[in-house]
């Protein structure tokens, strides 16, 4: 079948900056303070239209003759931001920063919709002091450092999730009227007003060294981060609600690790070499999560790692049928499959009911 197909699309996006400085500093003292606005706009507008059945050459919608579909709207989302920023310094041993913001998103409803985001940082430059000068000629460089703060997210998969708009859709009736498809619309998707900010806290010590003339150079890193108020998947509610459960800010996680960097530059005459080597853990935990049961079917709940694999345990291939039926008399393996043969897997029953398969596919019961 011929048609034609056209779509326009408009974007406009604004994002001023606006912020001024201080700088002062007092003998062996050095300070720096600063204010700042920032604002974000998106508004963007897109059209759509097809139909079908050309009657000429002319690929134009004035030259199809049927099922005509046009769709399309504006859409808009804002934020805002006020921010400040405190920087300190002693004779370049002792720095301290501190930030603090206070953003705002159109994506919540008005009572949820402001949060306040604060960080510090310090550090320790103890190769710049007296009791270190022996030690510069190996250590050139070691600087210790730490920090916390808290940042938040505001994206979202809806534009506007919390308003309730009734889906409408054009000749989709599955009866005729007059001889045409009726317009149909549905009921409303429940919507959470409560959806706000998702959280991040962290904290992170870390050391920086760098030793003969900088040659060796490496640093050393532990974190962990907290997440408040993500937005996790829906909770099952009972089917006598008859529709989709809302998505709300439902999930708490903790994410903690290390980091350790090491490097080598050097050079023989004029040929430069370096290597680098970089070492890494992290694991993320769930603190928070509506699903008391701790079905496994679902993706978290509390105690959780994420990268968890559940999975049956082998005993490896049968090589004959009499090894498949001595091992099916202590581990039926019917809740897998059937008609168990020689080259099949044979699993481990880990529970010892001399029966595999997963229980009641909880954190409690998880079978084998």
């Amino acid at each position: 079948v011929s048609g034609v197909y056209e779509y326009a699309y408009k974007s406009n996006y604004f994002n001023p900056n606006f912020y001024t400085d201080y700088t002062r500093a007092f003998g062996d003292h050095n300070m720096k303070v600063m204010l700042g606005y920032q604002s974000e706009w998106l508004h963007q507008r897109s059209f759509t239209a097809q139909q079908k059945n050309m009657i000429s050459g002319i690929p134009t919608l004035n030259t199809t003759t049927s099922d005509p579909s046009v769709t399309g709207g504006p859409a808009t989302w804002s934020t805002a931001g006020f921010f400040g920023r405190l920087n300190y310094d002693y004779k370049g041993r002792y720095l301290f920063e501190a930030n603090l913001r206070y953003d705002g998103s159109s994506r919540f409803t008005r009572e949820k919709r402001w949060n306040l985001f604060p960080s510090f940082s310090f550090g320790w430059n103890i190769a710049q002091e007296g009791f270190w000068a022996s030690m510069q000629k190996h250590i050139n460089t070691l600087k210790l450092r730490a920090s916390w703060g808290q940042l938040g997210n505001q994206n979202t998969d809806n534009w506007y999730p919390f308003y309730q708009t009734i889906p409408y859709k054009t000749k989709n009736g599955n009866w005729l009227v007059n001889g045409q498809k009726p317009n149909v619309a549905e009921d409303p998707a429940l919507i959470s007003a409560l959806l706000t900010w998702e959280k991040n806290r962290t904290w992170e010590i870390g050391l920086d060294w760098g030793a003969f003339n900088n040659r060796l150079t490496g640093s050393f890193d532990y974190f962990q981060r907290k997440t408040f108020d993500m937005v996790g998947p829906a909770p099952e509610l009972p089917d006598v609600l008859g529709t989709a459960v809302p998505n709300v800010n439902n999930l708490d996680m903790t994410s903690k690790g290390w980091e350790l960097t090491l490097g080598w530059r050097d050079h023989i005459n004029d040929f430069f070499y370096g290597a680098d080597l970089m070492l890494s853990d992290n694991q993320v935990v769930i603190d928070r999560y509506p699903n008391a049961a701790k079905d496994l079917s679902q993706t978290y709940y509390k105690g959780a790692h994420l990268g968890d694999i559940w999975g049956y345990v082998t005993e490896g291939m049968a090589k004959t049928q009499e090894e498949m039926d001595a091992h099916l008399k202590n581990a039926n393996q019917d809740a897998l499959g059937s008609n168990w043969r020689a080259g099949d897997i044979m699993y481990k029953d880990l529970n010892g009911d001399k029966k595999v398969n997963s229980g009641k596919s909880t954190y409690d019961d998880m079978g084998d």
